[in-house]
C-alpha cells in the first residue's frame, strides 16, 4: 500500500486518501450525503477532492430524480461551495462550479445557479476548452438558454463551431428541427457544418430516407469547399458511405474520387431542406 498511499496522498498521522475516499462511497451507497460531505474536509490531494465532489453531486442528483419526497436539496449543494472554493487550480474549480451550476438549476434554485455559472465562467475565460466542457455540459442537461448565455462569453467564434454541431444535433432529436437547422447556419466553419449534417442524416436514415439523402446531399455541397484535403477526403468518404448505405447500393469508389474540391466551379449556394421537405437556406 505504500506507493498507493504516497499516491493519494497519505499523511503521517492522518488516514490516507484513499481509504477516505472508499468511506465517502460507501456513505454515498447507503445514501448518506451529510456524512459524505463532512469527509472531504479530511482529503489532502485536490484531484481526490475533485473525484469526490462530483460523486456527491450525482449522488444528490440521483436522488432528486428518484425520490418522491418534497427534500430540500439545496443545502447539500451549498455544503459543497466551500471546498469547491478552496480547489488551487482554476481548472479544476472552473469545472465544479459550473456542474454546481447545473445541480442547482436541476432541482430549480436558479438564483444560486446563476450565481455558480457567472463563477465558473469568470475562471473559465483564460481556459476556452473549460468554458466548451462547461457550455457541452448545460446542452446535456437541457439548460439551452444557459449554454447560450454562456456562449456569449466565447472569444474565438470558431472554437463554438464544436459545441453548436452538439447542440444542432440534440435539438434535432429532440424534435426541435427549425431550431437545429437556424444552429446549423451559425456554424462557421464548412467542416463542422457538413459533420453536423452527417449525424443529422444518421438520425433520419432509418425514419425519413429522402430527408436523410438531402441532408447528405448538402453536406456534400459544403464538404467539397473544405480546403484541407485530407479532412475533405475523411469526410465525403463518410458522406458517400452514409448515402450509398441509406440508397441500398454499394459505395462508390470512383464518383468519390472525382468528387469536386475547391476552385473546380464556382460554388452554388448551399440549399438545406426544410422541415416540410423543399429546400431553404438555414
Amino acid at each position: 500500500m505504500g506507493k498507493l498511499d504516497e499516491l493519494f496522498g497519505a499523511i503521517k498521522g492522518k488516514r490516507p486518501d484513499t481509504e477516505v475516499l472508499t468511506e465517502i462511497e460507501d456513505r454515498l451507497l447507503v445514501d448518506d450525503v451529510p456524512g459524505a460531505i463532512a469527509l472531504l474536509e479530511e482529503l489532502e490531494k485536490e484531484q481526490n477532492v475533485v473525484i469526490a465532489v462530483r460523486m456527491i453531486l450525482r449522488k444528490i442528483l440521483r436522488l432528486k430524480e428518484s425520490s418522491d419526497e418534497d427534500i430540500n436539496f439545496v443545502p447539500l449543494l451549498k455544503g459543497l461551495v466551500p471546498y469547491i472554493n478552496g480547489i488551487k487550480n482554476e481548472r479544476y474549480r472552473a469545472l465544479l462550479l459550473g456542474e454546481l451550476a447545473m445541480g442547482f438549476y436541476l432541482i430549480g434554485a436558479e438564483l444560486e445557479g446563476d450565481f455558480a455559472l457567472k463563477a465558473s465562467i469568470n475562471l473559465a475565460l483564460k481556459h476556452p476548452d473549460v468554458l466548451r466542457d462547461i457550455i457541452m455540459g448545460l446542452i446535456n442537461a437541457g439548460l439551452f438558454p444557459k449554454a447560450g448565455y454562456a456562449m456569449r462569453f466565447v472569444r474565438d467564434k470558431e472554437k463554438l463551431d464544436v459545441v453548436l454541431v452538439h447542440l444542432a444535433e440534440v435539438l434535432y432529436e429532440r424534435g426541435d428541427v427549425e431550431k437545429a437547422l437556424a444552429v446549423i447556419g451559425h456554424i462557421t466553419s464548412n467542416f463542422h457544418r457538413a459533420v453536423a449534417l452527417l449525424y443529422l442524416a444518421q438520425s433520419e436514415k432509418d425514419r425519413d430516407r429522402e430527408k436523410a439523402l438531402q441532408f447528405v446531399d448538402w453536406a456534400i455541397k459544403l464538404a467539397e469547399k473544405i480546403e484541407d484535403p485530407d479532412a475533405r477526403f475523411e469526410l465525403m468518404l463518410k458522406l458517400y458511405d452514409l448515402k450509398h448505405e441509406i440508397m441500398g447500393e454499394p459505395l462508390s469508389l470512383s464518383k468519390l474520387l472525382t468528387a469536386k474540391t475547391p476552385g473546380d466551379e464556382k460554388p452554388e449556394d448551399d440549399q438545406a431542406p426544410s422541415k416540410g421537405g423543399g429546400n431553404r437556406e438555414p
